[in-house]
């Protein structure tokens, strides 16, 4: 294999965790509600986020806090539950966020760059 395929390899792979680890974060709410972690041995959907997707604390408490934030907010929080939108670039736009303005956010929070 040479070093180009390689290179290519590892981007799809990355892109590819990226993609399912937002998808995870979106059902922490639901798993949470459902008390999930319970039935799972877990004391916590804290601990049962670490095991699973090697979450930290802060990255779950931040996913619990936005679906919360967004509940009457149901652009923003489709692109929470779906994973189509990190939590970073949430949490950027929930401060400005309203009802008003929720689908223009959602739109450009899509093609946020990085920066």
């Amino acid at each position: 294999m040479t070093d180009e395929k390689l290179y290519q390899l590892a981007k799809l792979y990355g892109r590819n965790t990226l993609k399912w680890r937002r998808k995870f974060i979106g059902l922490l709410p639901e798993m949470s509600k459902r008390r999930l972690y319970e039935k799972h041995g877990c004391s916590s959907i804290f601990e049962f986020a670490a095991k699973l997707a090697g979450l930290s604390g802060e990255q779950v408490r931040l996913a619990l806090n936005l679906e919360r934030r967004f509940s009457d907010k149901p652009a923003l929080k489709s692109l929470l539950v779906e994973g189509d939108a990190s939590l970073n670039k949430l949490a950027r736009v929930v401060s400005i966020a309203t009802q008003e303005n929720e689908e223009e956010l959602a739109e450009k929070v899509k093609v946020l760059s990085q920066s």
